[in-house]
């Protein structure tokens, strides 16, 4: 008898837990662009290896990213990006964490723009942002770009004086992800 519904706990809890994951759509190579360019220098990077996930169910959103997968076109930019200004080994990741704040028809398929409101750490500071996105929600992929400006002070991030009028004072980021059903 207690084995019986110990067999029923579990077949119970595998239910529930794959229609959770139904719920959740993910993808580990979003593509994050980053753009800093002045009338001096053109500042240009981009990773394709950020994992996000999202929620449909709580309308959350996050994301992840290592900050040495940025490639840049000049391997001198790469080393002063992770070595002088993002301290990549002391801070690996740049992450967000956000919930989507518009009314949003998951089921609808057609291109939707939504509020995000959230927290993205860079360099070991946390900045709460808004951000506007483009939702194109479907039964089996989810596709999401979004597009901001954050300014490298807010982060911490010093720039020296020798170079800063390389650098924008405040750095474009765009984010594009396709989303597919989680599977875990």
């Amino acid at each position: 008898m207690v084995m019986n519904k110990l067999i029923l706990y579990f077949v119970f809890s595998l239910i529930v837990f794959n229609v959770q994951a139904q719920n959740r759509f993910f993808t580990k190579d979003a593509k994050i662009n980053f753009n800093s360019s002045t009338s001096v220098e053109d500042i240009v990077a981009e990773s394709n290896q950020a994992t996000t996930l999202i929620d449909i169910d709580k309308n959350e959103i996050a994301f992840s990213v290592l900050t040495t997968s940025f490639k840049f076109r000049r391997a001198l930019m790469e080393e002063h990006f992770n070595e002088n200004y993002m301290e990549s080994v002391k801070f690996p990741k740049a992450k967000f964490n956000g919930k989507i704040i518009s009314p949003i028809e998951w089921k609808s398929e057609k291109v939707v723009l939504v509020d995000v409101k959230g927290v993205l750490t860079m360099h070991g500071v946390s900045n709460e942002i808004i951000l506007k996105a483009q939702i194109i929600p479907g039964k089996n992929k989810i596709l999401a770009i979004t597009e901001f400006k954050v300014i490298p002070e807010a982060f911490g991030i010093s720039i020296p004086s020798a170079v800063r009028d390389k650098i924008a004072k405040e750095v474009t980021i765009k984010i594009d992800a396709a989303y597919t059903p989680y599977q875990p």
